[in-house]
């Protein structure tokens, strides 16, 4: 996860932006991202909140 969201810009309203593409391994399988794809908390991409797991991440990452 750490590496995925290097992948990504979070913008002033909570919104995650794709700046290239990317993979990530989850328990439900592999997800791949195009570079553009804009992601906000509550919508479903592939089964899973992108949004809500890149700002779980981040936060994690603040407090270290």
């Amino acid at each position: 996860m750490r590496d995925f969201i290097k992948c990504f810009r979070r913008d002033s309203a909570g919104r995650w932006l794709c700046l290239q593409p990317c993979e990530v391994e989850l328990a439900g399988g592999r997800i791949q991202v195009a570079g553009g794809t804009v992601f906000t908390k509550g919508t479903l991409f592939m089964d899973v909140d992108i949004a809500d797991l890149l700002d779980q991440q981040y936060e994690e990452d603040q407090r270290r």
